[in-house]
């Protein structure tokens, strides 16, 4: 269920950065059939012998150099031996230091492709300087032009960002190159190793002709395998918009309903009735009912009266009532529930009043579970594989199974943080479901700054582990679904009077994995993740359009590429899957479904509540062998190679590069985090799946596990691992 409502943010953005950008969309040829991200082999001892390809007019490489060739965007490079390639996106390439491996985090150079739109580089180079200098008064950027494969180009420093870069930009067949060297600072001690690669990638850089041009498989104009499904609330009833059809159907017309929660599989909906009686001579009181229909229409029925509620609840005669917390558990037909006995108009989540109890009812049974009783009051988290429940409290977490109802583990915060400590926000789960990650106050600074631990805690009752502490000027954390970042908000009061305040975004420890990010965590926040791992950055002044963060960004305020504009004042947002989202405005009020690629459709007018799901078919997978690396397979320290699995589409959907192979827990072995499919995959047939690994320094065995996951971020199917042994 969304219910919007109109959010206040302060927050305000610093600058504009010239980090490495989130591309606008050019032509391609499509990806191979497996996951980009590879790390390169050692070079080969001879060049390559001259053909009649693209390829042939690429420079030799020579002692101490690697050939980087991406046909698909026109152009090749050497660089130093030691990097590694790293592809973020079909646009976009990251060089890596081999040690520490930390994917793009530790990047020295970015070159990314975008559509120059038109513009000429000096253009390009105006603009830029331009918004630096309206950001940042007083900005002084050196400008010089220089010559790049035979093609005019310019280079600039001094722009704001993470850390000094040097940029370099060049307009080449409707294209814009830009290439980033970070840091570019040289005072440093490592600057001559990133002059030489420098050096070495400008002096060999070469534009290779495309034949064949494809629109490019990113998040804005990807194929999300399926229709979307919206359910809302209209004038009480309950209403659903198919995207295949463009059609509205009413399939509840009750008057009196007020929130709606749609089912993973888009099967069920349930739904809240406001009812009212008079009690004691007082006013009219409220309560609610939960119910739940098909979403053709059929089989209405209840599942908790307002009666039942209330002898949950014990409420008194003169208590109004409601269900202020309603979710479905991950692939089932379950629902979990809080009441209350005083907001009873069916907005928020508990904000105005405490949550009471935490229940269980089974659709199909219509039995009820009590996972807390009413003089409890929790914060409830479905584990993703809804096997598992995370009730969270001010002083502590629970872990609650979903079959049995009983507690499996008891984590109190005093303990690790001592008595001044207490958790800040409900936290987030692994996708793997075996931990849940939580955040916990450690000592305030004073009014506008407090240190904070993030921790993860195991199921299984393992040690929980650390896994950062920041000084932040509030709770509230942000995360992003790939594991690989956080976003905090820290503020100062500065003389005379004047508040400070910016979001800060560091990252986390490398074998996290996927998290399993709410798709609605737009709240008060400036900044927002796509399911596809995308950080995005409101414009706050009147929330009308937000901006693509820059990759490795540190704050809000790197922002790169151009903006989804939509033209109106936004009260709501949500994902749907890597390409497609909900969101209402204003004033009107309107629920609209939106689009990267800029489209947009009005769905409803003023819906008080609303949901929905991506897809209309099913996603599921088995694993048929490993093609190489068997298990077991010995490596010598340090060595880089290839593992391959052959996995069998066995759901209903046809996979395409909306699809990912993201690494899942255990021993990353250096792999990506993240990696899109290139081609489809129909239902039934098989394809082999690939990752790059290099075996750690440090003898013993070691286990990676890694999963494919759907366009809307979920994880589906089988969960394949690579286990090795270092001699």
């Amino acid at each position: 269920m969304k219910i919007a409502f109109f959010l206040s943010v302060t927050v305000a953005l610093l600058a504009l950065s010239a980090c490495a950008p989130s591309p606008t969309p050019v032509p391609t040829v499509p990806p191979t059939p497996m996951p980009t991200i590879s790390s390169s082999p050692t070079p080969p001892q001879q060049p390559p012998t001259p053909t009649q390809t693209p390829g042939s007019i690429c420079p030799s490489v020579t002692v101490g150099t690697q050939l980087l060739t991406r046909e698909q965007m026109g152009y090749c490079l050497l660089y130093l031996e030691g990097y590694i390639e790293v592809d973020t996106d079909p646009t976009q390439v990251c060089l890596v230091p081999g040690e520490p491996y930390m994917a793009c985090h530790t990047a020295n150079f970015f070159i990314n492709v975008e559509d120059a739109a038109g513009r000429t580089v000096d253009r390009i180079a105006d603009e830029m300087i331009a918004g630096e200098e309206a950001t940042i008064p007083g900005i002084e950027i050196q400008r010089e032009n220089l010559t790049v494969s035979g093609e005019q180009a310019i280079m600039l420093e001094g722009l704001s960002g993470v850390a000094a870069s040097r940029v370099i930009l060049i307009a080449h067949a409707e294209r814009l190159y830009r290439l980033t060297f970070v840091p570019w600072d040289k005072t440093g001690e490592g600057f001559t190793r990133i002059e030489n690669l420098y050096n070495t990638v400008i002096s060999s850089f070469t534009f290779v002709p495309i034949s064949v041009q494809s629109p490019v498989l990113t998040e804005a104009s990807t194929d999300t395998g399926g229709s979307a499904v919206v359910v809302f609330v209209k004038d009480g009833d309950v209403l659903v918009w198919e995207e295949a059809t463009g059609q509205t159907e009413t399939i509840f017309d009750s008057g009196d309903v007020i929130r709606v929660e749609l089912s993973d599989d888009g099967e069920l909906v349930a739904f809240l009735r406001r009812s009212f009686f008079e009690a004691g001579g007082f006013d009219r009181n409220e309560q609610s009912a939960l119910w739940v229909v098909e979403r053709d229409g059929a089989n209405p029925r209840e599942l908790v009266s307002a009666e039942q509620l209330r002898a949950l609840l014990s409420a008194a005669e003169t208590d109004s009532t409601n269900f202020p917390r309603l979710r479905w558990i991950p692939d089932t037909h379950r629902l979990l529930y809080s009441g209350n006995t005083y907001d009873a108009h069916g907005y928020g989540e508990g904000a105005h009043t405490p949550l009471r109890g935490v229940y269980m009812v089974d659709v199909a049974t219509s039995a009820t579970t009590v996972l807390a009783p009413a003089e409890e009051s929790f914060h409830f988290v479905p584990s993703p594989d809804g096997r598992q429940i995370a009730l969270v409290t001010n002083t502590g977490l629970r872990f609650v199974d979903v079959d049995s109802g009983h507690r499996l583990l008891d984590f109190p915060v005093y303990p690790i943080v001592g008595d001044t400590g207490w958790f800040t926000n409900s936290g987030v789960w692994t996708q793997d479901s075996k931990a849940f990650v939580i955040n916990a106050l450690v000592e305030p600074r004073s009014q506008t700054l407090a240190d904070y631990a993030l921790w993860r805690v195991p199921v299984d009752g393992a040690p929980a582990a650390l896994l950062i502490t920041f000084a932040a000027g509030g709770g509230s954390v942000l995360f992003a679904p790939d594991g690989s970042d956080i976003a905090f908000i820290r503020g100062t009061i500065m003389p005379p009077g004047v508040q400070v305040t910016a979001w800060l975004i560091a990252p986390l420890a490398e074998d996290l994995g996927p998290l399993a990010v709410p798709s609605d965590t737009f709240d008060y926040a400036p900044l927002i993740w796509s399911p596809g791992g995308t950080a995005y950055v409101w414009e706050l002044q009147d929330r009308e359009e937000f901006h693509p963060l820059c990759p490795n960004a540190v704050q809000d305020s790197e922002v790169c590429g151009s903006p989804i504009r939509f033209g109106e004042q936004i009260e709501w947002f949500e994902w749907i899957d890597r390409s497609r989202f909900l969101y209402v405005t204003y004033q009107p009020r309107r629920l609209y479904l939106g689009s990267l690629d800029g489209s947009t459709t009005m769905i409803a007018e003023d819906p008080p509540s609303f949901a929905a799901v991506a897809a209309t078919c099913g996603d599921d997978s088995e694993f048929v062998s490993d093609v190489t690396v068997p298990d077991g397979t010995p490596f010598a320290p340090d060595t880089l190679f290839r593992k391959t699995w052959r996995i069998r589409n066995t759901g209903t959907c046809t996979w395409d590069a909306s699809y990912r192979l993201t690494f899942l827990s255990g021993d990353r072995l250096s792999g990506p985090r993240s990696a899109p499919l290139g081609g489809t995959v129909q239902p039934g047939e098989e394809v082999d799946l690939s990752v790059t690994l290099i075996a750690p320094l440090s003898p013993g065995t070691y286990q990676g596990q890694w999963q494919l996951f759907a366009p809307d971020g979920t994880p589906f199917g089988t969960a394949p691992y690579a286990v090795i042994q270092v001699n």
